[in-house]
């Protein structure tokens, strides 16, 4: 079985999930990363506020559906969820829009670091049996 993974993060983590990019794919995963990310390693500038304003709803909306077709196509989803903003384990909406999807299709859902134990969306996490892999790309099983 093709091995497939779209990472999912918030904006500010994007150089780290494209280091982690590099990581699954020497382990033989195709892995597929949000367009916006894209955009910013192309460029080579994670500089959030180069990026945020810049595109317009439409070319936003345009962005997710893309991404939801890259979550549909895959096996699983890993989340980068660093602090942010003092959040440790910082999931935004984006990201949980992105992960109710992928609970939906029947994706495996692996999350890179703990959430906080009084997150708001944590009931719905443990619904969803998430994998909580705390930085190691080993618990990933497809």
């Amino acid at each position: 079985m093709k091995k497939t993974i779209f990472l999912c993060a918030s904006m500010a983590f994007y150089k780290e999930l494209v280091e982690i990019e590099k990581q699954l794919e020497a382990k033989g995963f195709t892995v597929n990363i949000p367009v916006s990310a894209q955009i910013m390693k192309k460029k080579n500038d994670f500089e959030v506020a180069h990026f945020k304003g810049f595109i317009t709803n439409e070319q936003k909306g345009q962005y997710i559906r893309t991404n939801f077709g890259k979550i549909a196509e895959g096996n699983s989803i890993l989340i980068i969820n660093n602090e942010k903003n003092g959040v440790k384990g910082y999931i935004g909406p984006n990201v949980l829009m992105e992960i109710g999807l992928a609970f939906y299709l029947k994706k495996n859902i692996y999350i890179w670091n703990p959430i906080e134990e009084n997150a708001s969306y944590k009931e719905e996490l443990l619904a969803f049996s998430v994998k909580f892999i705390n930085n190691d790309l080993d618990a990933i099983d497809l």
